[in-house]
């Protein structure tokens, strides 16, 4: 990882095609990020020709997200669904080494879905074995595999670091990492500071968002200090803005993560903006830590 400031590319837009993967990669490129990140719900839906051709017309590095579903469950008693599920995860390794983005992120240890029970000893030994033989295959492939700690209303199993970092210990991965989330973090961190320097080591991808996910700044989180801890332990990967707006996204979507709001009508506003934030606290916790 590198440091680069990044954008989601759904705070552009919620369709990527032709028209809408150009447009957003060259407003993300001229507004000065360094890096767009694209989610993929299923990998055989992503057109692999158009988001290469598009990332490198606009000059900016590719990272890859991905959320399972309840049809590809890796912590499923159901042993069908767990195999595609962990099929599902592979494939998407094999799309980042086919794209030369460094890793694959997100809610691959279990499903995008509000859970009505905690997860048992059972659903964790499943996906520990999984997550070791997918580590394995991570390093065929020359990428690597990041979790995504989220709230407990999107997932279960991983909703702190300290929960993502037991389970990457627990399965023995060279090839895993965490991937931060500041929303999440927000609502299931009880000290942010404390736990990043307790998870220093795994620390591998930072999704900035603000407390209530509309615009940055916009919200109540202390991005502030944030970056501060993250100065403080010698973060040194890529920190991508996540942020969503119902004016944007379709309702599949806004119905899934409960967008009920319409965050801003421009997303290239708002695109401007959070850029900026990013940039001046970056800058600010690098000046602050020189201090110390």
């Amino acid at each position: 990882m590198s440091g680069k400031l990044g954008v989601h590319a759904l705070l552009f837009t919620d369709r990527w095609d032709a028209a809408n993967a150009s447009t957003a990669c060259q407003a993300a490129a001229e507004i000065g990020y360094e890096l767009i990140e694209v989610l993929m719900f299923d990998p055989a839906a992503l057109d692999i020709p158009l988001t290469r051709r598009v990332t490198r017309e606009a000059g900016l590095e590719l990272r890859l997200g991905m959320a399972l579903g309840s049809d590809t469950d890796i912590s499923s008693s159901d042993a069908s669904v767990a195999r595609r599920g962990e099929a599902t995860v592979a494939r998407a390794l094999e799309i980042a080494s086919e794209l030369h983005a460094p890793a694959v992120s997100g809610i691959t240890y279990a499903a995008f879905s509000n859970y009505g029970a905690p997860a048992t000893k059972d659903a964790r030994a499943r996906v520990t074995e999984s997550l070791s033989r997918l580590d394995r295959r991570a390093g065929e492939l020359g990428v690597r595999l990041g979790l995504e700690p989220v709230n407990r209303y999107e997932s279960y199993l991983v909703n702190t670091l300290d929960e993502a970092a037991s389970l990457i210990r627990a399965s023995g991965g060279a090839n895993l990492f965490i991937h931060m989330d500041t929303f999440h973090m927000n609502i299931e961190e009880g000290d942010i500071a404390a736990t990043i320097q307790r998870n220093a080591a795994l620390l591998g991808y930072a999704h900035v968002a603000d407390s209530n996910r509309g615009a940055l700044g916009g919200g109540h989180f202390d991005i502030s200090s944030y970056f501060r801890a993250l100065e403080s332990v010698g973060y040194a990967g890529d920190y991508t803005v996540e942020a969503f707006s119902s004016r944007v996204l379709g309702e599949a979507l806004v119905g899934g993560v409960r967008l009920w709001r319409e965050a801003w009508q421009d997303s290239l506003v708002a695109a401007r903006s959070a850029y900026d934030v990013l940039r001046v606290t970056r800058e600010t916790a690098r000046a602050s830590r020189k201090v110390w």
